[in-house]
């Protein structure tokens, strides 16, 4: 079994996947809090660039996951969240988030829906 300690910065559960490197120009924030929302300045971030809506997807659906999609929701935003793109440490506790906690509270998507639509835009 995976542990928090897995997720800590420079192991390999923090790094980030091959291919989504941000780029230079890009901001990455750092998660030290339950939710993305808490302890970084992403929702400043966010409102000064005019975002409505937010894209959810990491690990621990059922903790970090769901605090932020929460998070997001309380702040105004409409949060997406990515049900495929989603883990936890047992498909039980991943699919009690995605099929009861956060059904009504963010749009379920998948990565490809998420693909199709952020081509089209």
């Amino acid at each position: 079994m995976i542990g928090p300690e897995s997720l800590e910065v420079g192991t390999w559960g923090a790094d980030a996947v091959d291919g989504l490197d941000a780029a230079p120009n890009e901001p990455v924030l750092l998660r030290t809090r339950m939710s993305c929302f808490n302890g970084n300045g992403l929702d400043a971030m966010l409102r000064s660039l005019a975002i409505t809506d937010v894209i959810v997807a990491g690990v621990w659906t059922n903790m970090a996951v769901e605090h932020t999609v929460r998070d997001a929701a309380d702040f105004g935003y409409r949060p997406h969240l990515v049900s495929d793109a989603t883990s936890s440490i047992n498909d039980e506790w991943h699919q009690a988030a995605v099929n009861y906690a956060l059904r009504n509270i963010a749009e379920l998507t998948t990565t490809a829906d998420v693909i199709a639509r952020t081509r089209t835009a």
